[in-house]
Protein backbone atom coordinates (compact mmCIF):
# COMPACT_ATOMS: atom_id res chain seq x y z
CA UNK A 1 0.00 0.00 0.00
CA UNK A 2 2.65 2.10 1.01
CA UNK A 3 4.72 1.85 -2.87
CA UNK A 4 0.86 2.81 -4.51
CA UNK A 5 1.34 6.17 -2.14
CA UNK A 6 5.23 6.85 -3.39
CA UNK A 7 4.46 5.97 -6.67
CA UNK A 8 0.99 7.96 -6.99
CA UNK A 9 3.03 10.91 -5.68
CA UNK A 10 5.78 10.42 -7.35
CA UNK A 11 3.19 10.90 -10.36
CA UNK A 12 1.49 13.75 -9.27
CA UNK A 13 4.60 15.27 -8.96
CA UNK A 14 6.21 14.71 -12.17
CA UNK A 15 3.13 15.88 -14.20
CA UNK A 16 3.31 19.21 -12.19
CA UNK A 17 6.96 19.65 -12.91
CA UNK A 18 6.01 19.22 -16.96
CA UNK A 19 3.05 21.15 -17.00
CA UNK A 20 5.18 24.70 -16.71
CA UNK A 21 7.28 22.76 -19.65
CA UNK A 22 4.51 22.20 -21.42
CA UNK A 23 2.85 25.86 -21.28
CA UNK A 24 6.30 27.20 -22.71
CA UNK A 25 6.25 25.13 -25.93
CA UNK A 26 3.06 26.76 -27.00
CA UNK A 27 3.03 30.01 -28.77
CA UNK A 28 2.10 33.06 -26.54
CA UNK A 29 1.46 35.08 -30.07
CA UNK A 30 -0.16 33.52 -33.43
CA UNK A 31 -1.40 35.64 -35.97
CA UNK A 32 -2.74 34.86 -39.42
CA UNK A 33 -1.28 37.09 -41.86
CA UNK A 34 -3.16 37.88 -45.82
CA UNK A 35 -1.79 39.40 -48.48
CA UNK A 36 -4.55 40.06 -51.09
CA UNK A 37 -3.83 41.10 -54.95
CA UNK A 38 -6.05 41.31 -57.33
CA UNK A 39 -8.27 38.85 -55.82
CA UNK A 40 -5.62 36.69 -55.06
CA UNK A 41 -4.91 35.98 -51.64
CA UNK A 42 -2.08 34.02 -50.11
CA UNK A 43 -2.64 33.52 -45.89
CA UNK A 44 0.35 32.12 -43.66
CA UNK A 45 0.42 31.17 -39.76
CA UNK A 46 2.75 33.20 -37.96
CA UNK A 47 3.58 32.44 -34.02
CA UNK A 48 5.77 34.54 -32.04
CA UNK A 49 7.85 34.03 -28.66
CA UNK A 50 8.62 30.79 -30.29
CA UNK A 51 8.96 32.25 -33.65
CA UNK A 52 7.37 29.75 -36.49
CA UNK A 53 4.21 28.75 -38.33
CA UNK A 54 4.02 28.71 -41.49
CA UNK A 55 5.64 32.04 -42.57
CA UNK A 56 8.34 32.20 -44.99
CA UNK A 57 10.54 34.52 -42.49
CA UNK A 58 8.99 34.37 -38.77
CA UNK A 59 11.85 35.01 -37.02
CA UNK A 60 12.19 38.63 -38.96
CA UNK A 61 8.71 39.25 -38.67
CA UNK A 62 8.60 38.12 -35.26
CA UNK A 63 11.47 40.98 -34.75
CA UNK A 64 9.51 43.91 -36.17
CA UNK A 65 6.16 42.62 -34.47
CA UNK A 66 8.10 42.85 -31.17
CA UNK A 67 9.36 46.48 -31.73
CA UNK A 68 5.77 47.70 -31.87
CA UNK A 69 4.43 45.74 -29.16
CA UNK A 70 2.41 43.96 -31.76
CA UNK A 71 0.85 46.58 -33.15
CA UNK A 72 0.87 45.88 -37.22
CA UNK A 73 -0.87 49.55 -37.44
CA UNK A 74 2.81 51.12 -36.18
CA UNK A 75 5.20 49.25 -38.30
CA UNK A 76 6.91 51.56 -40.82
CA UNK A 77 10.19 50.08 -41.95
CA UNK A 78 11.48 52.32 -44.16
CA UNK A 79 10.39 55.76 -43.81
CA UNK A 80 10.34 57.88 -47.12
CA UNK A 81 10.34 54.63 -49.65
CA UNK A 82 11.46 55.46 -53.01
CA UNK A 83 8.90 53.57 -54.95
CA UNK A 84 7.35 54.16 -58.17
CA UNK A 85 3.52 55.57 -58.59
CA UNK A 86 2.45 52.24 -60.05
CA UNK A 87 -1.04 51.34 -58.95
CA UNK A 88 -1.69 47.53 -58.15
CA UNK A 89 -3.55 47.65 -54.56
CA UNK A 90 -2.23 45.20 -51.92
CA UNK A 91 -4.37 44.66 -49.31
CA UNK A 92 -2.83 43.34 -45.76
CA UNK A 93 -5.01 41.56 -43.29
CA UNK A 94 -3.52 40.70 -39.83
CA UNK A 95 -5.89 38.75 -37.13
CA UNK A 96 -5.10 36.95 -33.91
CA UNK A 97 -3.51 37.63 -30.82
CA UNK A 98 -0.47 39.24 -29.83
CA UNK A 99 0.64 38.09 -26.08
CA UNK A 100 -2.94 36.90 -25.13
CA UNK A 101 -4.41 40.35 -26.68
CA UNK A 102 -6.77 40.68 -29.87
CA UNK A 103 -5.43 41.80 -32.94
CA UNK A 104 -6.97 42.87 -36.10
CA UNK A 105 -5.37 45.02 -38.74
CA UNK A 106 -6.42 46.12 -42.43
CA UNK A 107 -4.83 48.18 -44.72
CA UNK A 108 -4.54 48.51 -48.17
CA UNK A 109 -1.57 50.03 -50.15
CA UNK A 110 -1.15 51.43 -53.26
CA UNK A 111 1.81 48.89 -54.60
CA UNK A 112 4.05 46.22 -53.43
CA UNK A 113 6.45 48.81 -52.43
CA UNK A 114 4.88 50.82 -50.16
CA UNK A 115 3.14 48.03 -48.73
CA UNK A 116 6.52 46.48 -48.09
CA UNK A 117 8.00 49.43 -46.85
CA UNK A 118 5.40 49.84 -44.21
CA UNK A 119 5.68 46.01 -42.99
CA UNK A 120 9.17 44.54 -44.20
CA UNK A 121 9.29 40.82 -43.27
CA UNK A 122 5.85 41.27 -41.45
CA UNK A 123 3.90 41.97 -44.80
CA UNK A 124 6.41 40.06 -47.21
CA UNK A 125 4.62 36.72 -48.08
Amino acid sequence: MRAIKILALTGAFMMAATAPALAEQRPRSSLKVAVTVADTAKTVRLTCDRDGGNHPTPRAACRLLRAVKGRPARLEVRKNPICTKEFRPHTVEIWGAWRGKPVRFTKTYSNACLMKAAGGAVFTL
